[in-house]
């Protein structure tokens, strides 16, 4: 690593205070690697509008795994069809990736056909959900857990399984202590936690992960999973890691139900810049997988979306002080490198003050062409008539309402 790991050239130029001893001391339990497990094969399917075949799914996954991903989630191969469809094509294509399938705790009289059915679509661990729906079916999820536990290892040697209580951050702090304890003492293999809803701040999130870290024993893997409800899954899946666990859950553009959940091109890149943390992922990629997941998903992101935006690099071409702005940085070089994340920057004209005569003008001049003030006014007018054009970018309706949906069955069923 540099002896300035915030300022690598060709990389990032950060902030040095996430690096002073201050800053550090008050992250005691940061690891010095993340495991990095995407879930975009399972969370996609409940982005509404990203409807991403079998196949697809297989060839995005080929581009995960070359990137470094080495754990996905394959979703509820007992629930869902098309993820034990899913699960089995990846057991069966030779792709070398570690396949975690889940079911939930409170089917509690028939887990051993959800185990049996995860195991037989080809999953290689298993994860548990405790649903905390309220703390009374909790306890009766509790009070069933070591036999699901005994019934995984007994049945499949060398099985994982990794536990975690939904909602989390919404109990009292006396259940969360008592579940994790019980759990551990069941024989769990991993621990997680859920901020299944999105309903905590990152503070929150660093202190519940921070209280279950030290009651993990050495060298348990510890997983944090987060929703985007207020816009802070990425932050609190931060936290999560300033808090102690070492391995994220991430989705490729935030997809997922609702507001969607912790972005996996934020996550990583912030890991490995703000925090040098090693994920093992070759971010060179991460535009790559971005625009796989666009074209397959047809879920656009927004333009200015982090890392992978079409304006998270592009710069308004204007001149000030005489000084060309899109080229000139405040600092040797820029906060991070478009390169080191698959893509460039690029100067746009459009943005208030990059049609001004001072920028039109320098443009005429690189290319040689007739520079008066009536070339740049024509000049001008001719962008802001382009300007003026709409895009149409066509996408396949994203769903139906319910009400939508309904009358769609009364006319089928009528006719």
């Amino acid at each position: 690593m540099s002896n300035k790991p915030w300022d690598v050239e060709h990389k990032w130029c950060i902030s040095h205070f996430g690096w002073a001893d201050e800053v550090r001391s008050q992250m005691p339990l940061l690891p010095k690697k993340v495991g990095v497990r995407d879930v975009t094969f399972r969370e996609g399917d409940d982005c509404v509008g990203c409807r991403v075949t079998v196949p697809q799914k297989l060839e995005m996954l080929q581009l995960a795994v070359e990137m470094g991903v080495q754990e996905i989630d394959v979703g509820g191969p007992s629930m869902h069809k098309h993820q034990y469809d899913f699960c089995k094509l990846v057991a069966n294509s030779g792709v070398k990736v570690r396949k975690t399938a889940r079911f939930f705790a409170n089917n509690t009289r028939n887990y051993k056909k959800d185990v049996d059915i995860c195991v037989e679509a080809g999953c290689d661990n298993l994860r548990i959900i405790l649903m905390f729906l309220h703390e009374k079916t909790l306890l009766e999820q509790l009070a069933a857990f070591p036999e699901m536990v005994d019934y995984i290892h007994s049945q499949y040697n060398g099985m994982e399984v990794c536990f975690g209580m939904s909602d989390i951050p919404r109990a009292s702090i006396d259940l969360i202590r008592k579940l994790y304890s019980e759990c551990l003492a069941a024989g769990a293999d991993k621990a997680g936690i859920f901020d299944t809803f999105g309903v905590a701040n990152s503070a929150t999130m660093r202190y519940l992960s921070s209280v279950i870290k030290k009651m993990l024993p050495t060298g348990m893997k510890f997983m944090t999973h987060c929703h985007n409800t207020f816009g802070l899954a990425t932050a609190n899946t931060l936290a999560c890691v300033e808090g102690g666990c070492d391995e994220v859950d991430v989705v490729i553009n935030g997809y997922g139900d609702e507001a969607g959940n912790a972005s996996y091109e934020e996550v990583i890149v912030s890991l490995e810049a703000l925090y040098g943390i090693e994920t093992g992922i070759n971010l060179k990629m991460m535009k790559a997988y971005s625009d796989l997941g666009v074209k397959y998903g047809k879920v656009p992101i927004q333009p200015h979306k982090a890392i992978v935006g079409q304006n998270a690099f592009l710069r308004p071409m204007y001149i000030w002080g005489g000084i060309d702005m899109a080229k000139e940085s405040w600092f040797l070089h820029e906060p991070l490198n478009p390169e080191i994340v698959g893509t460039h920057s690029t100067v746009a004209f459009g943005p208030e003050g990059s049609l001004d005569p001072e920028p039109i003008e320098k443009k005429l001049k690189e290319l040689n062409l007739p520079c008066t003030p009536e070339t740049i006014v024509r000049c001008r007018e001719a962008a802001e008539a382009e300007l003026a054009k709409e895009t149409t970018v066509k996408y396949p309706r994203w769903f139906l309402s319910e009400s939508d949906f309904e009358d769609l069955c009364k006319k089928v069923l009528a006719s």
